[in-house]
């Protein structure tokens, strides 16, 4: 990352959102301190001991996997990974087509096969994605919050000349930047909490978060941060199947982007999600979307 400058224009400090500067095999911050540099990836979360050695074993074989096991980043874990701490893996949520880029196998036939291929049909032309892909425009930088599997990660870098891919997830980052499938000057991957965002105020053109504000325990801290985030003319694209936020109110969503000082430029509701586990095993989830600017 060292010859890549627009990388540290864009981010910065989860916890002060100061200054960083790039190290070897390190990222400093002047009043915080250090965080882990694991080749291209940037580990900035508020707590990264606490990080590594939570998931320390994790770590180490999504390295391996990816072929990023050099002896420098199994030093610098090492080196994190100090005091004790319950063991756990990354909770990757994603299916092996979505995985690997593939179309799901069609349902088992049967008196359901018809309208579950129609159903999967209106996923395709108005589901969630089909949504963030008509509001996903041309621009300088665009930051991908919770990339999972990478699947969106693809499209954004087409429409973004640089692309920052963030999860909590260190696999799932770096499955994001082999989806984004361009130059790695391109592409920065970052592990990163979506409730403190690494992110320098301003340095954003858009934004965009499917199916993580649901699932965090401060929905209210990250939308704020990305109001910080954003440009002044910036967007912001959020979709969830739990627009209630485990409230049972629908409106909760709507309303925590209000108290951040967010603009609801266009909301849809009921827009159909199919995931396709199996020929025999399929999640239907009816997802509300958001596109957002910052307020004045």
């Amino acid at each position: 990352m060292s010859d890549r400058a627009w990388v540290w224009r864009a981010l910065a400090c989860p916890r002060c959102h100061g200054r960083l500067v790039p190290a070897q095999n390190l990222v400093r911050c002047e009043r915080c301190g250090p965080y882990p540099l694991l080749g291209e990836v940037a580990v900035l979360v508020p707590d990264p001991a606490g990080w590594c050695a939570t998931f320390y074993d994790a770590i180490l074989s999504t390295l391996a996997e990816y072929g990023a096991a050099s002896r420098e980043a199994v030093h610098v874990v090492q080196a994190f990974a100090q005091g004790s701490h319950e063991p756990a893996r990354f909770g990757d949520d994603w299916t092996e087509f979505e995985r690997r880029g593939e179309a799901p196998p069609a349902p088992v036939k049967g008196p359901a096969h018809a309208t579950l291929l129609s159903l999967e049909a209106l996923a395709r032309t108005d589901g969630p994605a089909a949504f963030v892909e008509r509001h996903v425009p041309s621009c300088e930088l665009a930051v991908e919050v919770g990339c999972g599997a990478g699947h969106r990660s693809e499209l954004l870098s087409q429409r973004a000349r640089h692309l920052v891919v963030g999860d909590w997830s260190l696999r799932a980052v770096m499955q994001g930047q082999v989806r984004a499938n361009r130059a790695l000057s391109a592409v920065a991957p970052v592990v990163m909490d979506a409730a403190a965002l690494p992110l320098v105020s301003g340095a954003a053109d858009l934004l965009v978060a499917e199916n993580v504000v649901d699932v965090l325990d401060e929905p209210l801290a990250f939308l704020e941060g990305v109001r910080r985030a954003l440009k002044k003319k910036g967007r912001a694209l959020v979709t969830t199947p739990d627009p209630s936020l485990g409230s049972g109110d629908d409106a909760a969503l709507a309303s925590l982007v209000a108290r951040a000082r967010l603009k609801l430029v266009e909301r849809v509701d009921g827009l159909p999600w199919l995931r396709t586990n199996s020929p025999r095993h399929l999640e239907a989830y009816l997802v509300q979307a958001l596109a957002m600017r910052r307020q004045a």
